[in-house]
C-alpha cells in the first residue's frame, strides 16, 4: 500500500482537487448526469480529499500481524487533534468503554488494534471527508448515515458464521464516500455564485456514487477487497457471485434507514430533529441510496440469515444505535 496521506502541515491537507460542471445542457437527461460525474473520477488528474498520513499509515501497519503497540501510539501522538477526537470516540458509549480511557496506550489495550484503527478512520472521514460548506446539510446527514451503517455492521456481523469481521466497520463507513466525492466536487463552483441544485440530482448521484466510491477508495490504496465491496454493496454479488461483506453492508444500511439513519430523511412527524428542506431534495427521491428487495433477499441468503436471527439483528440494531447517539450527545 503506498503513502497517499497528507500529514496536518502540509499543503493540500484535508482537501481533493476536482469539479462537476452541471449545465442546462445534461439537466434533464439523468444519463448524460451521471456520465459527467463518473467522468470527473475516472480522469487521470482527479485526487480525492487527502485523509491524514497518521490514519494511513495505521491501516497499513493494523494489517501487519507482529505490529507494536508503541508504534501505533507514536503515530497517533504525531497529530494530536487526531489523537484527541480517537481518545473522545474511543471513550463513547458506542465503543461499550466500561471505565474512561484517558491514554492512547489505554485505548489499545482496550478496544484492541483493529476496533482503534477503525476509530481512527472514523475520525479521519469524519474530519477531511464527510465536510461540505456548499451542501452543510446533506453531507452532515451523509456522515451520520455513513456513522450509522458501519456500526451496524458489526451488528450484523455477528449474527452470521460467514461474515468476515476484519472490514466490514470500514466498508460501512466508506461505503456511500463517492456521494460525499460527488458533493465536495458539485461544490466546487469554480466561479459559479451557487452550486448546483441537488433536488433534480438525486437520481443521478444515485447512479454513479457506487463506481466514484470504488475510484476514490482505488486512490486512496484502501485494500482491494474493500474497493470491491464500495462498488458492490447495493447488488450484493461481485464477479457473479454473493459477496459476504457486500451482503453485510447491504442489510446494514438498510437497517440504518429502516430505523431512522438513513440517507434520506423521514418525515417531520417521525423524525423531529429533521430539517427536510435542509437535505436539498432528498425527499422527493425516496429510492435515493436504498437496496432493492432482489438483493437485501440475496443478502440474507448469503450470510445465512433465518427470519428468527434477523428479528435478533433488528433488536440488537436499536440498542446499538442508541449507543452510538448518545456516543455523540
Amino acid at each position: 500500500m503506498k503513502r497517499r496521506g497528507k500529514s496536518k502541515h502540509e499543503e493540500g491537507y484535508g482537501r481533493g482537487e476536482a469539479s462537476i460542471a452541471v449545465d442546462d445542457d445534461v439537466l434533464l437527461d439523468e444519463v448524460a448526469l451521471q456520465e459527467r460525474m463518473l467522468a470527473t473520477f475516472r480522469d487521470p488528474s482527479y485526487r480525492p480529499p487527502e485523509l491524514p498520513s497518521t490514519a494511513q499509515e495505521v491501516l497499513v501497519i493494523s494489517q501487519s500481524p507482529e505490529v507494536e503497540i508503541d508504534k501505533v501510539v507514536e503515530l497517533l501522538e504525531n497529530d494530536q487533534m487526531l489523537a484527541a477526537q480517537v481518545l473522545r470516540v474511543a471513550g463513547s458509549s458506542a465503543y461499550a468503554a466500561a471505565a474512561k480511557i484517558d491514554s492512547l496506550s489505554g485505548a489499545l489495550m482496550r478496544l484492541g488494534l483493529q476496533t482503534v484503527r477503525d476509530v481512527v478512520l472514523e475520525v479521519a472521514m469524519n474530519l477531511r471527508v464527510f465536510r461540505c460548506e456548499a451542501y452543510a446539510a446533506p453531507m452532515e446527514r451523509l456522515r451520520q448515515h455513513s456513522q450509522a451503517t458501519a456500526h451496524l455492521c458489526r451488528v450484523v456481523c455477528k449474527y452470521s458464521s460467514s461474515a468476515p469481521a476484519e472490514f466490514a466497520f470500514l466498508c460501512g463507513l466508506l461505503h456511500d464516500v463517492g456521494i460525499a466525492g460527488i458533493l465536495l466536487a458539485l461544490g466546487e463552483t469554480s466561479g459559479r455564485k451557487q452550486p448546483p441544485d441537488l433536488a433534480i440530482l438525486w437520481p443521478a448521484i444515485h447512479e454513479a456514487h457506487t463506481e466514484a466510491g470504488e475510484l476514490m477508495a482505488k486512490l486512496w490504496d484502501m485494500p482491494a477487497e474493500l474497493q470491491w465491496v464500495l462498488g458492490a454493496h447495493h447488488r450484493v454479488e461481485i464477479e457473479g457471485y454473493p459477496h459476504p461483506l457486500a451482503a453485510v453492508v447491504c442489510l446494514a444500511e438498510h437497517l440504518a434507514a429502516e430505523l431512522g439513519s438513513g440517507l434520506v430523511p423521514r418525515s417531520p412527524e417521525e423524525e423531529e430533529d429533521c430539517d427536510i428542506e435542509s437535505c436539498a431534495g432528498l425527499e422527493t427521491h425516496p429510492g435515493t441510496d436504498r437496496s432493492g428487495p432482489v438483493a437485501l433477499d440475496r443478502a440474507r441468503e448469503a450470510l445465512g440469515m433465518t427470519p428468527q436471527t434477523w428479528e435478533l439483528v433488528e433488536k440488537d440494531a436499536v440498542v446499538q444505535l442508541e449507543k452510538m447517539r448518545d456516543g455523540e450527545g
